[in-house]
């Protein structure tokens, strides 16, 4: 017998005829388009890259998903490589305002209390 807790999973009530199988695509698309609205908004500026490069791995496994259809799995490929080419876009913005900054003098460090907190929650809702 196993030391760990099986939480109920071989109880026969829990197995009743149940099957496992992969959840349907919309926890992943749902995801998917708050990071999006996330983005459009433009509220965490330090944090858009991060959000594009997950945008590009959900939608790249969007365009795999075994439940999804053929058209949708065609659209999240086609979205797939329009983020890809925005999250190139943002690292080469990135890297010629910290080439501007090193020419400048001027390396600034974010303030390390702050980097993984969002803006004001007026700006979020």
């Amino acid at each position: 017998m196993s030391q760990f807790p099986d939480h109920g999973i071989n109880d026969p009530d829990v197995q009743g005829g149940q099957e496992h199988r992969l959840p349907g695509a919309e926890p992943l698309v749902a995801g998917t388009l708050a990071l999006m609205t996330a983005y459009a908004q433009g509220c965490c500026e330090g944090h858009r890259e991060l959000m594009a490069k997950k945008i590009v791995s959900n939608l790249f496994m969007l365009s795999l998903h075994p439940v999804a259809a053929p058209a949708f799995k065609a659209m999240a490929m086609n979205l797939h490589a329009l983020w890809v080419r925005t999250v190139q876009q943002l690292q080469q913005t990135q890297a010629q305002g910290d080439a501007h900054q090193a020419t400048q003098g001027e390396i600034s460090q974010p303030d390390q209390h702050r980097v993984l907190w969002h803006t004001t929650p007026e700006i979020l809702q």
